[in-house]
């Protein structure tokens, strides 16, 4: 019998003994976990598709947050990523670990979702909402499972991280604001983002991650609209408030970002009618074409207050020119808006 049916007959596959063990893995996992009562079929990802996959070890971390273990062979057509939000049994989970278990099959954890949250997005005016896992931070158990207390936070959310919820802003004055359920006569409840990181479980390469927001509560303010629950609610088609001051983006040297160079700092700088720095408002990056950021020519190494860090990778192309655009929508001083040129060049 030639080595070709051999391998046939064997179901062997790969040049390597280490290749011929992954695969026999696979084989073997496909061929049971069809059969482990924790299998379950048709799972939505929401934004993504169906997919089959294991779900257990259900378990209440620190006693307030639900979390279970979930597990998909790579066969699956749809597979699930950090940040993705699983439909499963009439909940909404968040996937808050993924990662790969010895090339065998996808390996995770997801998070129970609790809440259904709403705002507005600062341009167009759309009510955009998400689910989320809204906790106490004194009491709920923060990755490790460790108690872990944020100082004047009320309430620790984690949310998809997306198109829609990197405009977020942070700070008690000019932060992005909320209202999450209501006190005992229906007033509504507000709060102010006061910390917000869009970075650490976030991963640019592979176009996944959640991102982490602190709240702390705030007061009622004109505009907040109880019955669709939106706080700073605007109809649709009012224009923004103009600004009584000026703004700019300053850098460093040139407009340019050097092709495989080191990372370029943009700074956001709000100046009032008095030409007194504004150091409250937080502002919203836009890169123009976004193409450039999608194919990872151009990267968002940060983005953190006034500032945000671009380089050029080595894919970037010379000569490509971008539009850096900058905009901020402040309940006290109004709205700026501001843009600049950046070009890619030589790294020499």
């Amino acid at each position: 019998m030639s080595y070709t049916n051999f391998q046939k007959r064997m179901s062997i596959r790969g040049g390597s003994i280490k290749n011929e063990q992954i695969h026999n893995a696979q084989l073997l996992l496909d061929s049971k976990i069809q059969n482990d009562p924790s299998y379950k079929e048709d799972v939505e990802i929401l934004d993504k598709g169906i997919m089959n996959l294991r779900i257990n070890n259900y378990k209440i971390v620190q006693g307030t947050t639900p979390q279970m273990d979930i597990q998909a062979s790579f066969t699956e057509e749809v597979m699930f990523g950090l940040g993705d939000v699983i439909f499963y049994e009439g909940g909404y989970w968040l996937c808050v670990e993924a990662h790969d278990a010895d090339s065998i099959y996808m390996q995770g954890k997801i998070e129970e979702c609790n809440y259904y949250l709403k705002w507005q997005n600062p341009k167009t005016l759309e009510i955009i909402g998400r689910w989320c896992s809204i906790r106490n931070p004194y009491s709920s158990g923060i990755d490790d499972g460790k108690v872990v207390s944020v100082e004047a936070s009320k309430y620790r959310i984690k949310m998809p991280h997306d198109e829609e919820t990197k405009l977020f802003r942070a700070g008690t004055q000019g932060g992005t604001r909320f209202l999450i359920d209501t006190q005992g006569g229906g007033e509504p409840m507000p709060y102010v983002i006061i910390e917000y990181d869009p970075v650490t479980r976030r991963y640019v390469a592979k176009d996944e991650g959640f991102l982490i927001i602190n709240l702390k509560s705030d007061q009622i303010q004109e505009g907040d609209n109880a019955t669709l629950m939106i706080a700073n609610y605007k109809e649709p088609g009012t224009p923004p408030t103009p600004s009584v001051g000026s703004c700019s983006i300053t850098y460093s040297g040139e407009a340019v970002l050097r092709q495989s160079g080191s990372a370029k700092t943009f700074t956001a700088v709000f100046k009032d009618s008095d030409g007194n720095a504004i150091t409250t408002i937080t502002p919203q990056w836009q890169i123009i074409p976004a193409d450039l950021v999608n194919s990872h020519q151009i990267v968002i190494l940060s983005q953190s207050g006034s500032e945000i860090r671009l380089q050029a990778t080595n894919s970037a192309v010379v000569g490509d020119v971008l539009t850096l655009k900058m905009s901020a929508d402040d309940l006290e001083h109004g709205y700026y808006e501001y843009e600049i040129t950046v070009e890619v060049v030589d790294l020499y």
